[in-house]
């Protein structure tokens, strides 16, 4: 298992809080209750004891607002944790009280196991210096037990045994949170900054101290955007003010249709740096049709919103590598579930890779391998597309071999195939959906042009600015695009891989895939009208290859390793944390009944 996967495995962590803090703050009440019944309260103390419990999570909060990540909806998370610790050490107490003697025993224990908790998440979570939250974390707690019982009678309950595992108890809290902190260590100064820094991104929406910590640690690195450009002669270009260079052709002022494919990856989670990077273009740059997935993975994430921008200026700037109007009939290709679509402009070739078991990222060994096959077959160039349409694990080494194998198939029918004058229609559609990012949908059509009329041999990408598609969805639109067009139509359905909509799911993945949310029969109308759209507005065309080069900020994957060993190393000193806590807890009742026994 990878870095990257190491760490999203840990997302599923964040998911354990109730979705409402509503809910949180009914749990602390609930619990807070319960523990007052247990123990014998008046009753007429428990809607106080209700009462002042929101007037002493209010005081939490005021205590810990200074630090950016203490909102009053964490303050109630933390005491719904904290109060069902108390209520259930409470709980375990009655089931044992042949052996503890009476059923508020552990009263004092469950109170101390909860303050723990609190101290432990009020200098992760919060940020707050320990020294500080040794004296934030017990206030809440002692002021319910103080409420609920007698004076005398707490005092009655703090035996020296009492005490020296109330200490122990507190004293792992404090040894977890140093120790857990520095785990990270030398590649991660503190790993409580790098969790608070990721949750004011993913629940605050505030990027600021994520991009920092990214920046501060990512890698220069060269970095390549292929461009396939097609001007269409018949459109209007009076309407076209852009002033980027990008938008128009070294021979004119004609406005173009433009297909891009970046060396970065649209990570990690937005908002932070890259993750919403297609929309970014599109904004920038409105004659992009589409920004195509290459073979890359989240070490090639941009850190920062500066980085995005320095990356996207660097567009403007490129270079010519091949012009023309001719292009050979797309070629498809099937090896087991591995599926490759390719069409040749010239002496470029454009793959459009998929599986049909699903996948995620490619690895960039069949980049490498496919690429110095291509070159070696007359290829001047080559865009190798990532078509990221159906949710899976990673490929296994048969299923690359599979994948190289049909690109490589490909590749060879391609080499030899005559090229013909073609046309490019195109269509766009912006959809409001949870599973889809701002920059929407496009169709892009080519057709072969044989003086005048339209031979078999028809090339449609439908292209969604989405993260990966649900299992069969790309099948059932392909299908039904070709059952208004034409059964010889080759299609393929593209995602960006967008990270816009990711942090969004309440699911292990931590976002919606394409057809998780959009209703998969309304998604397959627009794109089916999208299609027959791009179809009726082909027009005949010629194509430029470009090519934009820029040294920028990329995360790298030396940062990634550290992260996933912080992450590793902190998880296995909780664990022996929570060991300890069990061994206390459990020599307190070994000694309670001895002591029993003797008295």
């Amino acid at each position: 298992m990878d870095s990257v996967s190491r760490i999203h495995r840990r997302f599923s962590l964040t998911l354990i809080n109730p979705s409402s803090h509503k809910t949180s703050l009914l749990i602390s009440l609930v619990c807070i209750g319960a523990i007052a019944y247990i123990v014998d309260a008046d009753l007429l103390l428990i809607p106080l004891a209700v009462g002042i419990a929101m007037l002493l999570f209010r005081m939490d909060y005021l205590l810990l607002k200074d630090h950016p990540v203490a909102k009053l909806s964490k303050v109630y998370h933390t005491n719904a944790f904290a109060f069902m610790l108390w209520l259930s050490v409470l709980v375990l107490s009655i089931l044992l009280t042949v052996v503890l003697g009476n059923h508020y025993t552990l009263l004092i224990e469950g109170m101390v196991f909860a303050v723990a908790l609190r101290l432990c998440i009020f200098t992760s979570v919060f940020g707050s210096p320990l020294k500080r939250s040794v004296l934030i974390a017990p206030i809440t707690p002692i002021a319910i037990l103080l409420l609920l019982l007698p004076y005398d009678s707490i005092i009655q309950m703090l035996d020296t045994l009492t005490l020296a595992t109330s200490m122990a108890v507190i004293g792992i809290a404090v040894v977890w949170c140093i120790m857990a902190d520095r785990s990270g260590r030398p590649g991660v100064d503190s790993t409580f900054r790098l969790l608070q820094a990721y949750l004011l991104a993913w629940t605050e929406r505030d990027a600021r101290l994520m991009e920092s910590i990214m920046a501060s640690k990512a890698e220069q690195s060269m970095v390549n955007t292929k461009i396939l450009a097609f001007s269409r002669k018949e459109r209007d270009n009076n309407n076209n003010n852009d002033d980027h260079a990008i938008d128009k052709s070294a021979q004119s002022d004609c406005m173009y249709d433009m297909l891009m494919l970046p060396d970065i990856h649209p990570g990690p989670f937005y908002p932070v740096g890259g993750s919403n990077l297609p929309y970014d273009i599109h904004a920038r740059y409105n004659t992009t049709v589409a920004v195509m997935h290459g073979i890359s993975d989240h070490s090639s994430n941009l850190p920062s919103r500066e980085e995005v921008d320095r990356f996207i200026d660097s567009l403007a700037e490129y270079s010519i590598v091949e012009q023309g109007s001719t292009c050979t009939k797309p070629v498809e290709v099937q090896v087991n579930d591995a599926r490759v679509i390719g069409i040749a402009f010239g002496r470029v070739a454009l793959l459009l890779l998929s599986s049909a078991r699903g996948m995620d990222d490619l690895p960039k060994s069949i980049k490498d391998d496919v690429e110095h096959y291509a070159s070696e077959h007359g290829f001047k160039d080559l865009l190798i597309v990532d078509a990221h349409n159906c949710m899976g694990d990673d490929l296994s080494s048969e299923e690359i071999k599979d994948m190289i194998d049909a690109c490589k198939r490909t590749l060879k029918a391609l080499t030899g195939m005559e090229q013909h004058r073609f046309k490019v229609g195109v269509a766009r559609a912006w959809h409001n959906s949870d599973d889809m990012g701002p920059a929407g949908m496009s169709a892009v059509a080519v057709l072969i042009d044989d003086d005048g009329s339209i031979v078999d041999g028809e090339l449609l990408i439908l292209w969604v600015d989405a993260n990966n598609a649900v299992k069969g969805l790309s099948e059932y639109i392909e299908q039904g695009v070709r059952g208004v067009a034409s059964n010889n139509l080759h299609v393929m359905l593209c995602t960006s891989d967008t990270h816009y909509t990711s942090g969004r799911a309440r699911n292990r993945m931590g976002y919606f895939p394409l057809g998780s949310v959009t209703n998969r029969d309304e998604l397959r109308s627009t794109l089916v009208r999208l299609s027959q759209d791009a179809l009726a507005s082909a027009r005949s065309a010629v194509y430029e290859f470009r090519i934009s080069r820029a040294v920028i900020k990329i995360m790298g994957e030396e940062q990634f390793r550290n992260y996933s060993y912080a992450l590793d190393r902190a998880m296995s000193i909780t664990k022996r944390a929570i060991i300890a806590s069990v061994l206390v807890f459990i020599v307190m009742i070994l000694s309670t009944f001895i002591n029993n026994l003797l008295t």
